[in-house]
């Protein structure tokens, strides 16, 4: 049974529902926006927050997934993922973030790979939202014993 669930979220946002506005944010927003994701993945590749700005990097990678889900771009959210594994960037503890991998993962037909961000880390388990993720993305692919 195929489902048309799919288990994403908005960017995470300020108290005003809106990314905050940065001359980084803008062009980001608007990359993507317009389909852009190879100039928006150099952009967040080049860039390198300050611990004060992380809050602002999770916005954008999240805002950077959705376009990818979106589009269906495996090729831009695999190296995405691949910059934020070699930069050993502790973003992909957030569990928005991971859901929003696991869903382009599966949403592409790559359930192995959506498996993998799920247990990535043993020593904590997933939050909720995270196993609804990967239920759906299992579901989805026809994997209805493991969802």
């Amino acid at each position: 049974v195929k489902t048309n669930i799919t288990a994403t979220s908005t960017p995470r946002t300020t108290n005003t529902h809106k990314l905050k506005t940065t001359p980084f944010n803008s062009t980001l927003k608007s990359l993507c926006k317009w389909g852009n994701l190879d100039k928006a993945l150099r952009l967040i590749e080049s860039s390198k927050p300050t611990p004060i700005e992380e809050e602002e990097e999770e916005e954008s990678i999240s805002l950077f997934l959705h376009a990818c889900i979106s589009r269906r771009s495996l090729e831009h959210g695999r190296k995405l993922h691949l910059h934020l594994l070699r930069s050993q960037n502790r973003v992909l503890e957030n569990p928005t973030l991971k859901t929003k991998l696991i869903t382009l993962y599966s949403v592409c037909g790559r359930v192995n790979e959506a498996r993998r961000v799920f247990q990535i880390d043993d020593e904590k388990p997933p939050e909720e939202p995270v196993w609804v993720a990967m239920a759906i993305g299992y579901s989805r692919n026809g994997f209805s014993h493991e969802a």
